[in-house]
């Protein structure tokens, strides 16, 4: 996508992004907030967008002015929007989700506190094998049979 001689974001309407970005209560206690990659971002976004809308606008005027755009172009057909519920709320099918949560409960042990305690120590465990012990002998300093090997 070319973006050279596309215009991006006003001064003015980058301060208001940034200050509208960082009106947050956790990032107005921080000072140096780091705009630089959403700020890319956005200007990434406008470029594309008003790439878009001049590519729309010169392939409808493309029949009154052929030199314009020589080829046959045409942009895929828009999606039809789709209907928006009237609460804003996504209809989902008629299930009993008591019985489904305790299914899923029964077979998942992933939520059962000694579980996740008993996985918390096998990890402990190897985490300590590994550190103490040597698992693997590397340190072998001459050729040896196989019934020899076995025996190291």
């Amino acid at each position: 996508m070319p973006t050279e001689e596309l215009s991006e974001l006003d001064p003015e309407q980058i301060s208001r992004i940034i200050h509208m970005a960082t009106a947050s209560r956790y990032l107005k206690s921080r000072q140096n907030v780091d705009t630089t990659g959403i700020m890319y971002e956005v200007n990434q976004d406008f470029s594309r967008t008003m790439n878009k809308i001049i590519m729309e606008k010169a392939l409808e005027t493309a029949d009154s002015n052929p030199d314009m755009i020589p080829a046959n172009l045409e942009l895929p057909e828009k999606a039809p929007p789709r209907e928006t519920p009237y609460f804003g709320m996504v209809p989902i099918p008629q299930h009993d989700f008591p019985e489904q949560f305790s299914n899923f409960c029964f077979k998942s042990l992933y939520i059962k506190e000694e579980a996740i305690r008993a996985m918390h120590e096998i990890r402990d465990e190897c985490n300590n094998l590994l550190l103490e012990n040597a698992v693997f002998n590397v340190f072998i300093d001459k050729t040896s049979r196989v019934d020899e090997f076995k025996q190291l």
